[in-house]
């Protein structure tokens, strides 16, 4: 699973099953809905900040550590749709508007409710996703060809960060396809290369780990048949919230 600060837990298509008509309704009003999504994450954010501070045991644990769990992506839709319905409205002051802002702001507050019955995902040491890996070439045998990259992280138990974007690169003909992996965090103790001609399409080349720091360079001959890439980690650990009463 993805991480909350890899990005927004949800995207505008992931809205439409929700409400049939938020792409027209973005459309008429002007409405960026990456933007709301962006928004709505802020908004959640300070949300689950003040959740962990608040309840034991969750004090040690920062929104890096915060998995993006299906309950959390669908809090994250709803309040996405509220959001961005109570942008609409205040643009035009229709009262059709409101009504879908107030069901949305009610729909989004049971799913924060059903996040914190079931439990906050918390990863003890989070592989954050990487950035977009630096791709070059070299001197080599391989022929003109646009490639497809993604690159993750890794530690020292095997467990995997999400992938990051797919960069692409056309080679030369005559040449080597290199990739860097950069942006290491502290926990990584290495990295993977994914590759392919297509960006659902890529395959994992290396067999053991990379060395943080050192680049891979394409060898000879066809790209390797590896795994394809992982969705990230799963939480080590879910945080409930406490019912025991904070004075002051």
């Amino acid at each position: 699973m993805a991480l909350f600060v890899d990005g927004n837990p949800s995207e505008p298509m992931d809205l439409s099953p929700y409400e049939t008509s938020i792409f027209s309704t973005a459309t008429t009003e002007g409405i960026d809905l990456v933007a709301k999504g962006t928004v709505a994450a802020l908004e959640i954010g300070l949300e689950l900040q003040r959740f962990l501070v608040r309840t034991p045991g969750g004090g040690s644990f920062g929104l890096a550590n915060v998995v993006a769990t299906d309950a959390l992506r669908q809090w994250h839709i709803l309040h996405t749709l509220a959001v961005a319905f109570r942008d609409a409205h205040h643009q035009q002051l229709n009262d059709r508007y409101k009504s879908k802002w107030e069901t949305y702001v009610a729909l989004a507050a049971k799913a924060s409710e059903l996040l914190y019955q079931i439990g906050v995902g918390l990863v003890c040491a989070p592989l954050p996703r990487p950035t977009l890996p630096i791709v070059g070439q070299t001197l080599g045998t391989q022929a003109a060809l646009t490639w497809f990259v993604k690159v993750s992280w890794t530690d020292d138990l095997g467990v995997e960060s999400l992938p990051s974007l797919a960069s692409s690169f056309n080679t030369s003909e005559g040449s080597a396809l290199t990739v860097r992996a950069v942006g290491a965090p502290r926990t990584a103790r290495g990295w993977n290369v994914y590759l392919g001609t297509s960006d659902d399409q890529v395959e994992r080349q290396n067999v053991g780990l990379l060395a943080l720091g050192s680049p891979w360079q394409m060898p000879a001959g066809a790209p390797a048949a590896g795994i394809r890439p992982g969705t990230g980690q799963v939480p080590d650990q879910y945080l409930r919230r406490s019912t025991v009463v904070f004075r002051g």
